[in-house]
């Protein structure tokens, strides 16, 4: 199976040009904005901002509301870096290759790795605990209450209960390397192999194509308007998941993303896919309402 440090390379690698022409066969039907409208966020300036670099290659990031970052490494180790500050530490080592993130707010990480495991991380103190193993190449991790939901290479997305229960939700969904809970009983997916956005129950496990033929989709998260946004290469794309339509958003020049997570405030925070590693902050990428 392709590993997730390919996909950027890959995504990494594409001209603008080609972006532009896959957007333009993907459509977006019912967009009110042509091309030449989207709004172009240049990096760095005073909406694009660096704020921490020498991070080497971090595969994932989940954010906390005091300013820290939380990063996954291939080799096993879970860092954190203060946003303000740069200072930086290492949380735990040993967790194996590691791919998603995703923090429960009080005071615990959920990791998952290429082999299939699920890890709990205190933050505190670095210990772990393995809550489920064998679920196949973990890619996103998503937190909502007491439960965790995690996208498997094999095209499944399970739930896993922090007492360590595990339920296979869906299956068929291909490979996402990001999953959005929307607080409706819903967590939207993308993916990559035939460019679908989908929805699924998650207490049915019924799933919907909510909209198809996007180059490669990364990075869905669900913004507080109740929109969903993803990445197409360099190009940020909100969806409504009631009509389907797709409205590009944003147009990131300057900057080779492979992934992108908003906050409450529609801020966007993202690495660097390229030279020694930085983290990145896009200003009101999401506009508020």
């Amino acid at each position: 199976m392709t590993s997730a440090a390919s996909w950027r390379t890959r995504t990494a690698a594409r001209t603008a040009a080609v972006l532009l022409t896959a957007l333009t066969v993907a459509g977006l039907a019912g967009t009110s904005a042509s091309a030449a409208a989207v709004p172009v966020v240049t990096c760095p300036s005073s909406s694009c901002t660096s704020l921490v670099t020498g991070l080497g290659e971090p595969v994932d990031a989940a954010y906390d509301t005091r300013d820290n970052a939380y990063l996954t490494y291939q080799n096993g180790e879970l860092r954190t870096v203060n946003l303000v500050t740069g200072a930086r530490s290492t949380v735990a080592t040993g967790l194996g290759n590691l791919r998603g993130i995703a923090l429960d707010g009080t005071g615990s990480a959920y990791v998952g790795d290429f082999d299939g495991n699920l890890r709990e991380v205190d933050l505190a103190t670095g210990q772990q605990r393995l809550l489920a193993s064998g679920l196949g190449a973990l890619h996103a991790i998503a937190h909502s209450g007491t439960t965790i939901y995690a996208t498997g290479g094999s095209g499944k997305l399970y739930e896993v209960k922090e007492s360590g229960t595990v339920r296979v939700v869906a299956s068929g969904l291909g490979l996402s390397q990001g999953i959005a809970v929307d607080g409706r009983g819903g967590a939207y997916t993308a993916d990559m192999f035939t460019g679908r956005i989908l929805r699924t129950d998650l207490t049915t496990g019924a799933t919907r194509t909510v909209a198809t033929q996007f180059y490669e989709p990364t990075s869905i998260s669900v913004a507080a308007d109740g929109q969903v946004y993803f990445a197409v290469g360099n190009e940020v794309t909100r969806l409504n998941p009631d009509t389907g339509v797709g409205t590009q958003v944003a147009s990131v020049r300057g900057l080779n993303f492979f992934a992108f997570k908003l906050d409450r405030n529609g801020n966007a925070y993202t690495t660097q896919v390229t030279g020694t590693g930085s983290l990145w902050k896009i200003a009101n990428l999401v506009p508020r309402r």
